[in-house]
């Protein structure tokens, strides 16, 4: 128990890397949640993660892993391409799951782990952390007040320069790497969030040596009029803005749109409201406090991501890799 009263909730993260360590460090800002348990590809790397946190036991091993009792739910953060089975079998061993965006590879992977939570009457959420956050709740609110009338225009980007990265996961294909499932993710989910499924969609890329997207555009357009310029890229610095207008002025998030952030309401009476961003972390911990109470409450899926969320989002990817020809 904490000094409130509420009882431990201990994760166990699989995989060592940037996220597994940001997600770690936010759960500091939390009384009652902490990270018990890693599981790792090495024991040195295992070891290493271990010994940064408090009373945390290194696995190399899943089976063991998934049989540690103190865990009450399970972070997933490996490469693209071992989330479906990752996941499968943390949710067979009946432990709850967060899972890395992006959520699967495809439409089918996500399907299967779905299906999985369902059999296995166990939690699972998609790791989109950015539908959690207090200035994403702003926005869907703003937009539920109907402020800027008619929706007419979404606009998102996100690029960062990691040319310099030698990331592994980034660059090979047989990984899921690429800059449409690292970063184009956001955008796609961003633009779900606001305008559900589009009716067609255009993409083009630019490819890198090794055969994945160094750069990826997107149009998406909708029966209703609306119409979405999305990019994402892993070779320059975008502003990493969202824009969304409408007919009665627009809305602004600034740089970085998918994480903690400053909020502006632009009114075509010129009139500014801005809504200042005051979160201390990373942001990561309000997915992990969502687990929580879904947990508690015997509940599969999160209402801020829904599984059929999970699967339109994963399947307008499929389409957009589709269109540009990425195949893994």
């Amino acid at each position: 128990m904490d000094k409130k009263g509420k009882k431990a909730f201990n994760w166990g993260i699989i995989g060592t890397g940037g996220i597994a360590n940001a997600f770690a460090k936010d759960l500091d800002f939390l009384d009652n949640h902490a990270v018990t348990a890693v599981l790792s590809r090495t024991q040195r790397n295992a070891e290493i993660f271990s010994n940064s946190l408090d009373n945390c036991k290194a696995y190399v091993d899943i089976d063991l892993f998934l049989k540690d009792r103190d865990i009450c739910a399970v972070y997933i953060a490996t490469p693209n391409t071992l989330h479906c089975n990752q996941t499968i079998k943390s949710l067979k061993a009946k432990i709850p799951v967060l899972c890395e965006k992006p959520f699967s590879m495809n439409f089918e992977e996500a399907n299967q782990m779905i299906e999985h939570s369902k059999i296995n009457s166990t939690s699972l959420l998609d790791g989109m952390w950015m539908r959690y956050l207090p200035h994403i709740s702003k926005l869907n609110d703003l937009l539920s007040k109907n402020v800027i009338g008619k929706i007419e225009s979404i606009y998102a980007c996100h690029g960062q320069n990691l040319r310099w990265s030698n990331n592994p996961r980034l660059w090979t294909k047989e990984l899921g790497g690429g800059a449409l499932l690292d970063l184009g993710i956001y955008v796609v989910s961003f633009c779900h969030m606001i305008a559900g499924s589009p009716h067609e969609i255009f993409a083009s890329s630019i490819f890198t040596q090794e055969g994945v997207d160094s750069k990826t555009s997107m149009i998406f357009k909708y029966e209703n009029g609306l119409i979405a310029n999305l990019s994402c890229s892993m070779y320059d610095n975008q502003p990493n803005r969202a824009i969304i207008s409408g007919s009665e002025g627009y809305i602004e998030i600034d740089h970085t749109f998918y994480a903690p952030t400053t909020i502006r309401l632009y009114k075509s009476d010129k009139k500014v409201v801005e809504y200042i961003n005051n979160y201390k972390g990373h942001g990561l911990r309000e997915q992990a406090i969502y687990m929580e109470e879904c947990v508690l409450k015997k509940e599969l899926e999160s209402k801020k991501m829904t599984h059929k969320n999970t699967l339109e989002v994963m399947g307008i990817m499929d389409e957009v890799r589709q269109k540009i020809g990425l195949r893994f």
